[in-house]
């Protein structure tokens, strides 16, 4: 990766590309992973990386003999394939990689993956749990615009990568298969956290990056980005608002040279803290600039000024840092008979130990006046009524005992369509509904008898047969999307609405909302409270920042506002960003047999990382009759939301497809009622504990 000299050069030649608009952030970036190790796997000069070479990066062995936890995360990548002169990125090598050798890559990466995961259950053994769940990055080659058709095949069809639409679909595949082959690894102690661009300046790929990026984040992952240090600010300006990277770390690049003044580390710190970028810590052990401090030409001292100056300018405290070694740096010092070297290797790790055991004691679940929320799907012409009857089963358990008490405290009402050829999000094909869809909306889901009137209802029977509940059930209702690019809602005070225009939006949505709330306070629902608004969409690929806009207006009105994206959902770790008061984050664990166990561990670490709830999934599939059914999955929820200390202070949503737990009361066996029984247990119990309510 460092081509110093080469790209250092490079810099020089580019600088019209900058926008001249940019988010100024003044923090440094921050990143779900907080220490992240380079490891360069690929070229045939690396080490293997096999168990006894990686386990330095996981473990670290300090000179009294004691051990602890290091990084937190693992980059592997690689620019060259080494002898063979092949290059992964422009400007490197004497040839360009092929197909063929991409995938050389990827099996050269998961093999090191591998090793991670085996030494990190190796030190579990011996350490117990780590203090923050280990994560990966993947690095990605760069298509080289020079190659032409060498490249090889996609789908058929030669590739030409003087094409910039080719080359971004070598980037697409390289990402689907990426993920596929960490996901065929079946990892049990590593998650995969994004992908990484390899080129370190966007000279021949600034144009597909923003592109390449966008795929990744569809793709449920995170991009990553390492740019050098440059007296050009063309990338550090637009790494976020020109090229969508979601996070970056600025290489400082002081270590390598004498020449290069004390100053520079200073400056690189004041510029990635002003564009929100993290900081990369720089070393080697091999080639001119070696660290060891027995060596007559050490360059040790340099490796103490990052240091020094790192703590004086806040690194260590406020930002995400990645950790470069040259080629094996930590495998070296932990082989060395220097007392030096394993001092100053002590000192690295105290502060990753001191960093990460900050950050685990920061996370935290939210905390909400509703603890668990019921979805009710009701709207769309296809889903049940939602009369009194049906609600029973969500107001209230039934023991097999025979004992009664009171189960969700939130209900929330929602739908996505009146008919599949109607939506009420962004949707491939449609343009969205429009306000006589949204006008039926509002009249399905206050029909009288049905819907909340229903529940309301329901509520008040059941106080007659089991007494007052120690606490009022709240209702959250949806806000539906004014989706961009549908020119035909309709009007409102007499002007035909153009949803392409965000004041437009704005203004349909303030229309939409004092209609709900007036039908609502109309209802006079005396065993409700209406507590907050949803945001339907479940990610921001099309909607954007917008609930930013409207957040005002529903805080206004004295309400929440709340969202549940899908499993990493594009904006997911931006929620607080964009206006949401809170946000639940959705495993997707149930609903498919290959997705593996770890994926709900995966989602409760995100979840605590960015302080979000979690929804639990299940549909009518788990039901013991049903065949294959899933009651095993359902069960893999609660196993998994205990062991993550998620049922002990988290909020809950539940996701029941249309309407599962009518059908388990419906249809009792022994396996339906024991579930349930298990479920509403956890409910009743959680409803007991106190807990500090979120404002």
């Amino acid at each position: 990766m460092k081509l110093r000299n080469y790209l250092a050069a490079a810099a020089m030649t580019l600088c019209s590309f900058a926008s001249s608009a940019y988010t100024e952030f003044n923090r440094y970036g921050t990143d779900v992973i907080s220490d992240l190790a380079l490891i360069y796997a690929g070229a045939d000069t690396r080490p293997e990386w096999n168990v006894e070479e990686v386990m330095p990066y996981v473990v670290h062995t300090y000179a009294d003999g004691h051990k602890d936890w290091f990084f937190d995360g693992f980059l592997i990548l690689e620019f060259t394939q080494g002898s063979s002169g092949k290059g992964f990125q422009n400007g490197v090598g004497t040839s360009y990689a092929t197909k063929e050798d991409w995938e050389e890559l990827l099996d050269k990466h998961i093999s090191a993956l591998r090793s991670i995961d085996t030494a990190i259950s190796i030190g579990k053994a011996e350490l117990g749990e780590p203090r923050l769940r280990h994560k990966a990055v993947l690095g990605m080659p760069a298509p080289i615009k020079a190659q032409g058709t060498g490249w090889g095949e996609l789908n058929g069809r030669t590739l030409d990568f003087s094409n910039d639409d080719d080359r971004f679909e070598a980037s697409k595949w390289y990402v689907v298969e990426a993920i596929k082959r960490f996901n065929d690894a079946k990892l049990e102690n590593v998650d995969l956290s994004g992908l990484y661009w390899v080129e370190e300046g966007l000279y021949t790929n600034g144009s597909i990056v923003p592109r390449v990026n966008d795929w990744i984040y569809r793709n449920c992952m995170r991009s990553y980005w390492i740019p050098y240090y440059a007296n050009n600010e063309q990338f550090k300006l637009n790494w976020h608002d020109l090229y969508n990277f979601d996070i970056t770390y600025l290489q400082p690049n002081y270590f390598f040279r004498r020449s290069v003044p004390l100053q520079q580390l200073y400056d690189a710190c004041d510029e990635a803290k002003r564009y929100g970028m993290g900081l990369e810590m720089e070393f080697e052990t091999q080639g001119t600039s070696r660290l060891q401090h027995d060596d007559p030409d050490s360059y040790f001292t340099r490796l103490e000024d990052y240091i020094r100056v790192f703590e004086e300018k806040g690194v260590y405290d406020e930002s995400a840092v990645a950790w470069y070694s040259g080629t094996k740096g930590f495998l070296d010092l932990d082989r060395s008979s220097d007392k030096h070297n394993h001092a100053i290797a002590d000192r690295m790790a105290d502060i990753v130990a001191r960093r990460q055991q900050a950050k685990a004691d920061s996370l935290a679940y939210p905390t909400n006046a509703i603890r668990d929320l019921a979805l009710i799907w009701q709207g769309a012409s296809y889903r049940i009524d939602w009369n009194e009857e049906d609600f029973r089963p969500y107001v209230a358990h039934k023991f097999a005992d025979g004992t009664t008490d009171w189960l969700f405290d939130g209900f929330l009402f929602l739908d996505g369509c009146t008919t599949p050829d109607i939506r009420f999000i962004p949707w491939a094909g449609f343009e969205g509904a429009k306000k006589e869809d949204w006008q039926w909306y509002l009249d399905r889901l206050f029909e009288p008898g049905k819907g909340i009137d229903a529940l309301n209802k329901s509520i008040g029977t059941l106080k007659k047969e089991i007494g007052e509940p120690d606490f009022r059930h709240k209702v959250v209702l949806t806000l539906l999307v004014p989706v961009c690019g549908n020119k035909h809602w309709g009007e409102l005070d007499g002007r035909a609405l153009d949803f392409d225009n965000d004041d437009d939006r704005v203004a349909a949505a303030k229309w939409y909302l004092d209609q709900m709330l007036a039908r609502y306070e109309a209802g006079n629902y005396e065993n409700l409270d209406l507590h907050g608004i949803y945001w339907l969409d479940e990610d921001l690929i099309h909607t954007k920042d917008f609930p930013k806009l409207i957040a005002p207006y529903i805080h206004e009105k004295g309400l929440e506002f709340s969202w549940i994206p899908y499993f990493k959902g594009r904006g997911y770790e931006r929620w607080r960003d964009v206006g949401f008061d809170i946000a639940y984050m959705q495993p997707g664990h149930f609903f498919e047999w290959e997705k593996p166990e770890k994926r709900l561990d995966e989602a409760c670490d995100i979840s605590l990382l960015h302080g979000m709830g979690l929804e639990f999934e299940c549909d009518s599939e788990a039901l013991s009759q049903f065949p294959g059914s899933k009651m095993a999955r359902m069960q893999s929820y609660i196993d998994a939301f205990k062991r993550n200390g998620v049922w002990e202070t988290s909020p809950v949503a539940w996701y029941t497809g249309s309407k599962a737990f009518i059908d388990m009361y419906r249809q009792p066996t022994r396996e339906n009622q024991a579930m349930m029984d298990q479920v509403a247990r956890i409910i009743v119990e959680r409803r007991s504990k106190p807990q500090i309510v979120k404002k």
